[in-house]
């Protein structure tokens, strides 16, 4: 028993002897686990970071994309709107060009039919009775005028000379009385004037005492007798409207037909 109680002791004292000798060796041991652990440990949260980070990058990567796209259709959009401006724009240009030749054609035609006309204006204007002579003698200085005006459009000449044609076909239709002097007898007077349409012209004295006629056979003013004072009287007041219309008798004469 002493013997075996020996063998114990001395076993132990030898696994003493081991673990006190060895504990260094546990401590390297654990320091060479810990770590890879630990190196593990931060790889994987750099990697989940690094992840994190990406997923973030990502999602901003992946809206200014769609934001891109959303623009790129827009400018898409509006080139295509201004193409259409632009073709939109050569169509009315072309129009516009078809428009002004048509004009320069028509132009070319009516400037001689004008002429024409003006001309033929002017014969009637000097072949007339002589009423409104400076009137109707200025209005066609100003329209020989506007034919040379280069600054005036075809329109605005036609229009002015058919608005003057209007006004002498408006004379034939009309009466009216206006103060004038002419030449009687080789003397000058002022005088009324009535005018009868384009069938007579009447004048009469500021006095009331002298009253005549315009003899378009002999293209003169002939003295009438006194007693056809009233009735031209009455005519101007009535072509004045400071009397009602009435029946009068007037001395037309010979008419001449041009």
């Amino acid at each position: 028993m002493t013997r075996k109680k020996s063998l114990i002791l001395i076993l132990t004292n030898c696994c003493l002897f081991l673990l006190s000798g060895n504990s260094g060796m546990a401590i390297d041991t654990e320091r060479q686990i810990e770590k890879p652990v630990r190196q593990s440990i931060d790889t994987r949260q750099a990697n989940q970071e690094a992840k994190a980070k990406w997923r973030l990058e990502k999602e901003k990567l992946t809206d200014r994309f769609e934001q891109l796209q959303a623009e790129q259709t827009q400018l898409r959009q509006q080139r295509q709107a201004l193409q259409d401006y632009v073709d939109a724009a050569w169509e009315r240009i072309a129009a516009k060009e078809k428009q002004l030749a048509d004009i320069e054609q028509i132009s070319n035609q009516i400037q001689p039919f004008l002429k024409e006309m003006l001309t033929l204006l002017k014969i009637q204007v000097s072949d007339d009775f002589p009423f409104l002579s400076e009137e109707r003698k200025k209005r066609i200085e100003n329209l020989e005028y506007l034919m040379i005006d280069p600054d005036v459009s075809v329109s605005e000449k036609y229009r002015k000379v058919m608005e003057a044609f209007l006004v002498e076909a408006e004379y034939g239709t009309t009466i009216e009385t206006y103060q004038e002097t002419i030449d009687i007898d080789g003397q000058s007077m002022l005088v009324d004037i009535f005018r009868l349409g384009r069938i007579s012209l009447f004048y009469q004295s500021l006095d009331r005492k002298q009253c005549g006629f315009y003899n378009v056979a002999d293209n003169v003013w002939q003295s009438l007798p006194a007693t056809h004072n009233p009735s031209i009287h009455a005519a101007i007041d009535i072509a004045a409207k400071r009397q009602p219309v009435e029946m009068l008798t007037l001395p037309i004469g010979r008419m001449v037909i041009r």
